[in-house]
Order: C-alpha cells, then structure tokens, then sequence
C-alpha cells in the first residue's frame, strides 16, 4: 500500500471512530458508564488511540529527510521571497496531520528547489507565509512543516 493510501485509510478510520466516541461518550455518559467492545474489552477512547498512532506512523514515512531540510533552507538564505509571517492564530493551526486552512494564500517553491529534493510522489510543497510546508497533494492536508525559513 502506497504512503498516501495508507495516510487516507488511517485519518478516514480516525474519523470515524472519533465520531462514533463521541456518540458513545454522549450516551455513556447520560447513563454515567463506560463503553467497552464486547468482545475485547477495549475502550473506544483506547481504540482511537491506536488508530492515531497507525496515522502518525503513516505521516512519519512522508517527512523530509535532514538533508531536504537544510536545502530548503539554504535555498530561502540565498533567494529571499516576498512574504510576511501569518497572524498567530492562523499560525497556530499550520500543524502535522491537519489540513490547510482555506483560503489561506500559499505559493508553490520554485522549480530550481524541488529539483534538488527527495519528495515523494502525490505531495507537494509549498509556501505559506515565512513556513514550507509538506502537502498531500490531493487533500492538502500537511505532512512536514519547516517554520520560519522562507524570511520576510
């Protein structure tokens, strides 16, 4: 199974067992229980767990090697690009495993820089405000995330 099936199959399975702890955790606790799987006694909080797990493992597999990082950032040292730092509560949503938000303006890094680097089929890389960030090209959903190396 490819990278990105394998990160589509987990984050799908963490959605859904989020939603349904959440219906879970709503009826329990109207009954003040707790739910475990009859058949393996396991928590459906403990199974999202898992399942988190299976996803950071799956994202871990996509992150850019050091090498790749030290490009980059040599790259931006030596050809700065127009750009200034996102507002902090924009900022603060740019994490591993959460999508771009929308409407957020990013560009894609030069031709020149993707040419030196290593990064896996069906993800892409981008700028976004003074940070690059790994995406899936098909969800944009973030990979890697390099912070303040594309200066203003």
């Amino acid at each position: 199974m490819t990278p990105r099936l394998l990160v589509t199959a987990a984050v799908m399975a963490i959605l859904t067992i989020a939603g349904a702890s959440a219906g879970i955790a709503k009826s329990d606790k109207a009954k003040g229980g707790k739910h475990t799987g009859a058949a393996t006694g396991v928590t459906a909080t403990g199974t999202a767990v898992a399942v988190g797990a299976a996803a950071g493992a799956a994202l871990a597999g996509t992150l850019l090697s050091d090498h790749d990082r030290a490009t980059i950032a040599r790259y931006f040292q030596q050809h700065p690009q127009p750009g200034t730092a996102l507002p902090p509560g924009i900022a603060k949503n740019l994490a591993r495993g959460k999508p771009l938000p929308p409407g957020i303006a990013k560009r894609g890094v030069p031709n020149a820089l993707t040419s030196q680097l290593s990064i896996p089929s069906g993800y892409l890389l981008q700028t976004v405000g003074t940070d690059v960030v790994l995406v899936a090209a098909a969800t944009y959903v973030i990979a890697d995330i390099l912070r303040d190396v594309a200066p203003n």
